[in-house]
């Protein structure tokens, strides 16, 4: 069976094929907003492309509005080269993020630069209204940025819920339950009006910090995403690798089924502070309000502490990753406590332990699932 994977969404109306490129030209985009080359000269050095190859391809990227000529650098001898950058303002891409309690949503330009964002509470659960829902929240989007709907290159668009490996459908918690096993990517299509691209709000997040956050550094890492739910993704040479059926990182998975009610989920601490008598409404109104010295959080960590060890144990068993991020709806100093407790397995031999991942919070500020989704479309058209 061949891998879900990200290359295709759910329509392509005429008017984005101007966004088509080809490989070529997006292996140079990608070299530009790395920094890994910045003149036809570097490009050319860094590439098995000859001069004359690169030449066609920049002139193609200039005279499509992707790429701006900049300053000239002194290299060597001869005529100073043309410095190469994006056209922030060539393409841009809307994020949404389905949850239990919100639709998020975030405008990226071509330079992954959150542009706006914006945020709506669900508060009814039927397939129209969190439709109509999503739709209010895209225009919104693409007033605050000022943009009109040919700008969009397309549309991201995370959710809870693990893929049924059945096209694109979702299995997602009950609370979602209008949005489970149906085509979910074409019926936002339908709605945005836009080519959509839908995937689980783990692979996403992993996405949007591959582009923007620790992957700028580090390329193999493993993404722990923590919400109502707990899962993540997989990113494996600055490529998100989703499994056979959509659903690698699923993290949870690694717990037996007598853990489960107690696995790392920000639900589980919203349950105990409830217990200690501090109530919030769901976990977008406890992240607004969250006071780090809730005693609450102490008997969070030592329930979850252990079964996270186990977790990244795993994943450094099997991915063996230069790092692993702690992100999602994760808030900052209860990310900072869990990559101080947590810990590895690992047995010494001759005195040496084998090398291992090191434990990074995201570097990606804001919402990570809606920021995620918004770079998948810029991913797959300009930097695939």
């Amino acid at each position: 069976m061949q891998a879900v994977h990200f290359s295709q969404p759910s329509s392509s109306p005429p008017d984005v094929a101007r966004f088509a490129l080809s490989a070529n030209e997006r292996k140079v985009l990608q070299m530009v907003r790395l920094g890994q080359a910045a003149t036809r000269a570097e490009i050319t050095q860094a590439t098995t492309l000859t001069a004359q190859s690169i030449s066609r391809i920049v002139d193609s990227l200039v005279a499509r509005g992707l790429l701006t000529l900049g300053e000239r650098v002194i290299q060597g001898r001869g005529q100073p080269s043309v410095r190469l950058d994006l056209n922030r303002g060539a393409a841009h891409s809307i994020g949404l993020s389905i949850m239990t309690d919100a639709v998020s949503g975030a405008v990226m330009n071509l330079a992954g630069e959150v542009v706006a964002t914006r945020w709506q509470h669900l508060v009814a659960f039927d397939q129209a209204s969190i439709l109509g829902l999503c739709r209010a929240l895209y225009d919104e989007l693409l007033g605050a940025a000022g943009l009109v709907t040919r700008d969009l290159a397309g549309v991201g668009v995370g959710v809870t819920g693990a893929f049924t490996g059945t096209r694109r459908q979702v299995n997602p918690p009950e609370l979602l339950d209008a949005l489970a096993l149906v085509d979910l990517d074409q019926l936002l299509a339908n709605t945005l009006e836009r080519p959509v691209w839908v995937d689980n709000d783990g692979n996403v997040a992993a996405m949007g910090e591959a582009l923007n956050g620790v992957g700028r550094r580090h390329t193999t890492f493993a993404y722990l995403f923590f919400a109502m739910g707990f899962g993540g993704g997989v990113v494996i040479n600055g490529t998100l690798y989703p499994g056979v059926f959509g659903n690698a990182g699923e993290f949870a998975g690694i717990l037996p089924p007598d853990q489960q009610d107690t696995r790392p989920t920000l639900e589980l601490l919203r349950v105990l502070m409830a217990r200690n008598g501090r109530h919030h409404r769901d976990i977008y109104d406890m992240i607004r309000h969250f006071d780090p010295d809730d005693p609450a959080i102490a008997e969070w960590l030592s329930l979850v502490v252990p079964k996270l060890s186990a977790v990244v144990s795993a994943i450094s068993a099997v991915l063996d990753p230069e790092v692993i991020v702690l992100g999602g709806r994760l808030p900052r100093p209860l990310a900072d406590q869990l990559v101080q407790a947590i810990g590895f397995y690992s047995v010494p031999r001759r005195g040496l332990i084998k090398p291992l991942p090191a434990l990074l919070v995201t570097e990606v500020d804001g919402d990570a699932a809606a920021i995620g989704a918004a770079a998948v479309p810029l991913k797959v058209r300009f930097f695939g």
